[in-house]
């Protein structure tokens, strides 16, 4: 049987104000964030091609700029605009009518729900319907569908209804698997705690180095910091010396974590920087900003050398310096072999004597104390905290 899949990734519409949800994080829609190393998208995209379904068709109005590395091997992606989003799902709808499928299954990216879709595939062959809806635990639809290809007119009336409407009542398909609705970052974190305690299918991409610590590649780890598991250490991160990961926390890839900073339940979003001496707990970072899971309060920082983003051009950077130093030696090692010297014959030990020291000569000044920046913390300051004196 011929079985193709839509998945449809809003920025925001009016289907999803509807159900009471916010399917934004930084103004990134979760499906494309990160959760343990590669986007929910993708691991969507991986499930349904576990089930044999090989075409998959993403349709965002996102812009391309949020789009994850990797697109071009995880389906056919279709950038559109907010008002003509359903109209384009409408469109590969049809397109894959024609060319052959029998049952498309349709997908509003939001959730992440690990569902068995030879099973509902399967209720729906069936029931003969044509739409059957999964629902959840209390019979509410959580944006997963599948549609007969025949019945173009029920699919055109859903599309332009953006899902809110059917022509007949959908056959219910009740899942009884993991689903998180994800429509907050607290669902996110939970999410990503889940992941790390292995108590769902999601599995962190990196190599286990030591029992419930998973690391991507590239990531570099001082030998002075100290990760306890479960924890998570994304491609390309940077732990430096002193820092402590501990708590479930996942470092999503690039993210720099400096020296002595505590980070304790946290999600960092990639390309994430915290600071020197920081202790960050139960919370998620990114784009400059920290959202508190205790407090539900999101807060921005201004002075990026507390929370900011790490630059994705370092690896340019660390090249354009290796270029300037294989430049500087040459010329300092020609400028020493010809340049004319400038030294002064040293005294004899009699005259250094006899010529009085020019400290003597000066008048006496009185020691002060070293003035101090408002903004920094005095050189004999000492700190201690619960995870040692670092």
């Amino acid at each position: 049987m011929d079985v193709r899949a839509i998945a449809v990734i809003g920025a925001q519409n009016d289907a999803i104000a509807e159900h009471g949800s916010n399917q934004l994080l930084s103004s990134i829609p979760y499906a494309l964030a990160d959760v343990l190393g590669k986007p929910l998208v993708f691991r969507a995209i991986e499930r349904l091609k576990e089930f044999d379904v090989q075409q998959v068709a993403v349709v965002t109005d996102a812009p391309t700029d949020l789009w994850p590395v990797g697109t071009a091997g995880n389906g056919t992606w279709i950038c559109s605009t907010g008002e003509q989003l359903w109209k384009h799902a409408e469109h590969v709808f049809s397109d894959f009518a024609q060319n052959g499928a029998e049952l498309v299954i349709v997908i509003r990216l939001g959730a992440y729900a690990e569902i068995d879709y030879s099973d509902l595939l399967q209720c729906h062959l069936d029931h003969h319907a044509p739409v059957t809806a999964a629902v959840d635990n209390e019979g509410v639809p959580f944006g997963t569908y599948v549609v007969s290809a025949s019945r173009r007119n029920h699919a055109t009336h859903m599309f332009r209804s953006a899902l809110r409407q059917f022509r007949a009542p959908c056959e219910p398909y009740l899942f009884s698997g993991y689903l998180n609705c994800l429509s907050s970052p607290n669902h996110l974190r939970q999410l990503a705690i889940e992941g790390l305690m292995r108590r769902i299918q999601l599995t962190p991409e990196g190599e286990q180095v030591k029992p419930g610590v998973w690391v991507g590649r590239g990531a570099q780890i001082h030998k002075r910091a100290r990760v306890l598991s479960p924890a998570f250490i994304g491609a390309g991160s940077r732990v430096r010396a002193a820092a402590v990961i501990t708590r479930c926390t996942a470092l999503e890839h690039n993210t720099v974590v400096d020296c002595g900073t505590v980070v304790e339940n946290v999600t960092t979003l990639p390309y994430t920087y915290l600071g020197a001496g920081l202790d960050v707990t139960h919370s998620v970072v990114g784009h400059s900003k920290l959202y508190n899971l205790k407090r539900d309060v999101e807060v921005e920082f201004a002075d990026p050398r507390l929370i900011g983003e790490a630059s994705s051009r370092a690896p340019l950077r660390a090249l354009g310096s290796l270029l300037s130093l294989a430049s500087f030696f040459p010329a300092q090692l020609l400028r020493g072999l010809f340049a004319p010297s400038h030294r002064e014959s040293p005294a004899s030990l009699p005259q250094s004597i006899a010529v009085p020291a020019t400290v003597l000569d000066s008048a006496p000044v009185q020691a002060k104390a070293p003035a101090v920046d408002a903004g920094e913390f005095p050189s004999q300051l000492a700190i201690a905290r619960r995870y040692g004196n670092e």
